[in-house]
């Protein structure tokens, strides 16, 4: 089967193919956030949603924002979404 992620790994020019598979994200036309690899929320609300990666936090800040989908390592979030940041 096809794997979006693993193709795009596969192409790419680096020597530590490793910390590519820390997790992934994937922002649809700043209207859903699709993670893979999160480790668990820390901040839930309208305008700022941010879960744990291994060795990060990302934070998704925007207007409206909804968790839509919540399981043990993927999740999605809906709404408005403005910035997204690795901190």
């Amino acid at each position: 089967m096809f794997n979006f992620f693993n193709e795009i790994k596969e192409n790419l020019k680096t020597t530590n193919k490793m910390e590519l598979d820390i997790f992934n994200l994937v922002n649809i036309s700043g209207r859903i956030l699709y993670a893979e690899g999160h480790m668990g929320l820390v901040t839930l609300s309208k305008e700022i949603i941010s879960f744990k990666v291994k060795r990060a936090v990302v934070i998704v800040e925007g207007k409206d924002l909804v968790l839509a989908e919540l399981s043990e390592n993927t999740l999605k979030i809906c709404g408005q979404i403005k910035k997204v940041e690795q901190v």
